[in-house]
C-alpha cells in the first residue's frame, strides 16, 4: 500500500502575499547586513526555506518547510516535482528525480562556496550567480517555495561577492516571467548545452545587479575575445 501525503500550495493561503511581502523584505535586509546569517543560508538553504514557509505547512507535515525531496524515510522521499513546459505546449517538464536531490544540493552548495571565496573577476562572479540560480532551479529541492529561496540565495551570493543588488531585484513578488523561465528550462533539458544557457541566464540576471555591471557593455558573455 502506498501512503499518500497531502499536496502543498502555500500560495493559496489567504494571507500568503501580505505575509510573504513583509517576510521577504525583512529577509533581504538581513541578507545584506548579517554576514553570519548570509553564509549560513548559502551553506544550508533548508533553514532559509523553513524561516519563510513554516507558517504555511500542514500541521501534520512540518517537514514540508525546510525538508529536501528525496530524503529516505520522510514524506518527501518520493515526491516528484514538475510543471507545464514553456517550450513544448501541453507537455509536463519534470525537475530532478527525488533520490538525486540531497547529494545534488550538497554538491551545489560546495561548488558555489568555493567560487564565491576564490573568484574576483565580475564576469566569473556573474557566471557563478547564473550557475547557482540555474542549477537550483533544475534541482527544485523543496516541495514548494523554490523560487523564493532561489532568489534569496542569488541575493546572498551577490552580496558575499560585493556585488550590489539593483532596485529591480525582489524576493517577493517574483520579478520575472516567460523569458527567464524559457531559458531555465532549456538549461535543465539540455545538459550538453548548459554553458551556452548559463550565459543566457547571466544576461538576464545582470539586470538585478549594479556596481561593476552598471556600465556600457558589462554583463555580456564574450563570445569571441578576439573579435568584435
Amino acid at each position: 500500500m502506498t501512503l499518500r501525503h497531502p499536496e502543498w500550495h502555500p500560495q493559496r493561503h489567504p494571507d500568503f502575499d501580505d505575509r510573504m511581502a513583509v517576510e521577504s523584505a525583512t529577509l533581504l535586509q538581513k541578507l545584506r547586513t548579517d554576514p553570519v546569517y548570509r553564509r549560513a543560508c548559502l551553506d544550508d538553504p533548508r533553514g532559509l526555506h523553513r524561516d519563510l514557509y513554516s507558517a504555511f505547512v500542514p500541521p501534520a507535515h512540518p517537514e514540508y518547510a525546510g525538508g529536501y525531496r528525496g530524503v529516505p524515510g520522510t514524506s518527501l522521499a518520493l515526491r516528484v516535482m514538475g510543471g507545464p513546459s514553456v517550450i513544448v505546449e501541453g507537455q509536463t517538464f519534470t525537475f530532478m528525480d527525488p533520490p538525486d536531490v540531497p547529494s545534488a544540493m550538497q554538491s551545489l552548495v560546495g561548488t558555489v562556496r568555493l567560487r564565491i571565496d576564490t573568484l574576483v573577476e565580475p564576469w566569473d562572479q556573474l557566471v557563478t550567480l547564473s550557475y547557482l540560480f540555474s542549477q537550483f532551479g533544475f534541482i527544485h529541492p523543496f516541495l514548494d517555495g523554490n523560487g523564493h529561496v532561489q532568489r534569496s540565495l542569488f541575493a546572498a551570493a551577490a552580496v558575499e561577492m560585493n556585488l550590489p543588488l539593483s532596485n529591480r531585484f525582489a524576493i517577493h513578488p517574483r520579478p520575472y516571467d516567460f523569458l527567464l523561465a524559457h531559458t531555465l528550462e532549456n538549461y535543465s533539458r539540455r545538459p550538453a548545452q548548459r554553458p551556452q544557457w548559463l550565459s543566457a541566464v547571466a544576461e538576464y540576471l545582470v539586470q538585478w545587479l549594479e556596481g561593476p555591471f552598471d556600465a556600457p557593455g558589462m554583463g555580456m558573455a564574450p563570445l569571441d575575445r578576439e573579435g568584435g
